[in-house]
């Protein structure tokens, strides 16, 4: 695909630059249990199962509509699955996830910051596109060492949710790009949709097998299995 009229490339966050089982397994994991109570196995049980997670290697399983990042639809799955004891539970851990009172790792998907810093000096205008909150996101980048590099750093809680085009358009206001000059980076069909509602270039997948869908195999414009390949795909030496 010819990616000459690539400007700025807007990237997801989890799958994508940070190992999605690393940062978000164990919490996950924590989260289900602390949910469904002690002893509460059968509700464990069936949240990992709605979710799409497997309790015993706390990793996403291929089917996972957590790992597509559907977060919310599974959230109210899981609310009629619950008690409403334990569904108040489930509020105040994701609370606490919010508010930083409860913490995760930011686990990098490989060498990170040497690819980024690549791109930035190559003239490509970078930004980050993900369905967590932006100060979550701040947290990631901040740990990845690379927020020097993103021009915006934007969360579902500051300019809407993938697949809709708002963090396109908020991209466009802040750099005078057109979206056509713009490259998606992403892992799941919501950043796939995304590209193709927002009138992206292209959307570039990485393929994690582990999780991907067919579907994102199938569609996206150009397939890598990590983002240290898009200088060369960008033909920067």
């Amino acid at each position: 695909m010819d990616m000459s009229g690539v400007k700025a490339l807007l990237f997801d966050k989890d799958g994508t630059l940070l190992d999605l089982h690393g940062t978000w397994g164990a919490v996950l994991n924590d989260l289900i249990w602390h949910s469904a109570g002690e002893g509460e196995q059968r509700v464990a049980e069936d949240l990992a199962r709605i979710g799409g997670f497997n309790l015993e290697t706390q990793k996403f399983t291929t089917d996972s509509q957590l790992a597509q990042g559907d977060w919310s639809s599974i959230f109210q799955a899981w609310q009629e699955r619950l008690g409403p004891e334990q569904g108040r539970r489930m509020v105040t851990f994701l609370e606490e996830m919010r508010t930083g009172q409860r913490t995760r790792a930011s686990v990098a998907l490989g060498e990170i910051r040497p690819t980024i810093e690549t791109l930035v000096n190559a003239g490509y205008v970078l930004g980050i596109a993900t369905n967590d909150s932006e100060a979550a996101a701040r947290r990631d980048m901040a740990d990845l060492d690379i927020t020097e590099f993103c021009t915006v750093i934007y969360g579902h809680d500051s300019h809407g949710n993938k697949p809709g085009p708002e963090m396109m358009q908020a991209l466009c206001r802040e750099t005078g790009f057109a979206p056509k000059q713009v490259a998606m980076v992403g892992d799941t069909m919501t950043d796939l949709d995304f590209a193709r509602n927002a009138g992206a270039h292209s959307c570039i997948g990485v393929i994690e097998d582990s999780y991907v869908d067919p579907r994102f195999r199938a569609g996206v414009d150009v397939k890598i299995e990590h983002v240290r390949e898009i200088p060369a795909l960008l033909g920067i030496a």
